[in-house]
């Protein structure tokens, strides 16, 4: 059985809260870091292309900065920086350039060409492991290679991007010891309230099991005297108490099995047919007094699942019990099976799901699905705490099933020819709503 909401630990539940809180950090952080890192590498590009700007309008090519190398071609003579490296000059693009700027003249009828340098070739080359921005351009008769060495900014980028990298570390290390502590101690007050839940049932099984064993007792004692010493009602009545008590035991340790999220209810073949029988056994007496039918539906054959039988016992009698309360004189429930899935339907012909709460109708203390009618079987007063659907789903999804509603339901629910004889019989009184629970069937 499938149980919903049973952390393994509290340890557990806050290193589950650490991992997504750390996994979101960890998202931030790497945005933040990357665009911190493309900031820079911009800032560093642009203050390279600056340099060459500057470099090409000195007027002489030994005032250079550090890492900053000018060549230039005037006259047809080359002059460059001391100490510039070994096959750094492009002599390629200063050639070209340089039949650029001499054509340039012959078109200008031998004048001098003002250029503002929009005559440039930028390239890179890497010389004895460092690696340089080379731009050539024309100014006026002047035609100018500049290199700039791009390894210092290289180096920065690589030194930011680690400490960028170390200070994410250390921050997702203090962020996750941090968070595991305030995630435990924001857990704690949900363990101390499942361990007063633990001990408010385990208190409540204890003192409601000895007035039950003794019930239980008395109602055996009966039972066993002479059938000849009983009026015949009153035997069935000792029948049916004896049958009671057993069930309220097997619902008292379903409900203990339900309150402690650490332990698991034991699987077995449970009957649904035979289950809603015995539901409906228990609240014939109850439908009597209202005036209502209760009676079952749907397959003839054995409707199988894996479950505790004490549950699903549980969950028939809230599903009679909520559609009694609503019912103006019929409540069916109807038992099939739809390929690998069991359905239980469960019909009333009352007033229907309001349609304000219909979405809410399994969450717990939603409330009724009518202020009071006076037609149906309950008085207008009774009270409806808004509790019956919610244990249905909670029990549905242990079994590994679902629940819903049908506001206005086919008759003929399931299938059934009693159903059909029904809608038959009465075609203008449908049924008010539907509520239907999906369990897998017990697989063979």
């Amino acid at each position: 059985m499938r149980r919903t909401g049973t952390p393994d630990s509290l340890r557990g539940a806050a290193i589950r809260l650490t991992l997504q809180f750390i996994a979101l950090m960890a998202v931030v952080l790497v945005i933040v870091a990357g665009t911190v890192f493309a900031i820079v590498n911009v800032t560093v590009n642009e203050s390279n292309q600056r340099s060459v700007v500057v470099a090409s309008q000195l007027d002489s090519v030994q005032e250079t900065p550090s890492g900053t190398y000018i060549t230039v071609v005037e006259h047809g003579q080359v002059t460059s920086s001391q100490n510039i490296p070994d096959g750094l000059v492009d002599t390629a693009a200063l050639t070209a350039l340089a039949a650029t700027a001499s054509s340039a003249a012959a078109a200008n009828g031998g004048r001098n060409r003002s250029s503002d340098g929009t005559n440039e070739q930028q390239t890179q080359r890497t010389e004895n492991g460092q690696t340089y921005l080379i731009n050539t351009s024309i100014h006026g008769d002047r035609v100018v290679q500049v290199a700039v060495n791009l390894s210092e900014g290289s180096e920065e980028l690589t030194r930011l991007a680690e400490a960028l990298i170390i200070a994410s570390l250390i921050a997702l290390a203090v962020a996750a010891l941090l968070s595991y502590l305030m995630a435990r101690r924001a857990i704690r007050p949900l363990a101390d309230a499942l361990t007063l839940q633990r001990q408010f049932v385990a208190d409540a099984s204890h003192e409601l099991r000895t007035p039950l064993t003794i019930l239980s007792t008395r109602a055996q004692l009966l039972q066993r005297r002479a059938r000849t010493d009983l009026p015949p009602d009153v035997s069935t009545a000792v029948d049916d108490m004896v049958r009671d008590s057993r069930a309220l035991t097997g619902i008292l340790d379903d409900l203990l099995i339900a309150a402690d999220t650490r332990s698991d209810a034991p699987l077995t073949a449970v009957d649904l047919t035979e289950s809603a029988d015995a539901a409906i056994a228990t609240l014939r007496d109850e439908a009597e007094r209202r005036g209502t039918t209760l009676a079952r539906t749907g397959s003839a054959e054995s409707v199988v699942v894996n479950g505790a039988t004490a549950a699903l016992l549980r969950l028939h009698i809230a599903l009679l019990t909520n559609a009694l309360d609503h019912a103006r004189s019929s409540v069916q429930v109807d038992i099939s099976g739809e390929r690998d899935v069991a359905v239980i339907r469960v019909l009333d012909d009352g007033p229907g799901f309001n349609p304000a709460i219909a979405d809410r109708a399994f969450d717990r203390f939603a409330g009724t699905r009518r202020v009071s009618d006076p037609a149906v079987g309950a008085a207008p007063g009774d009270a409806h705490y808004g509790l019956g659907l919610a244990l249905v789903a909670e029990i549905a999804r242990r079994h590994g099933g679902s629940v819903g509603i049908e506001t206005a339901p086919s008759p003929a629910a399931g299938g059934s020819a009693a159903t059909a004889a029904t809608a038959t019989a009465e075609p203008t009184e449908p049924a008010g709503a539907t509520v239907i629970v999906r369990i897998p069937l017990a697989q063979p």
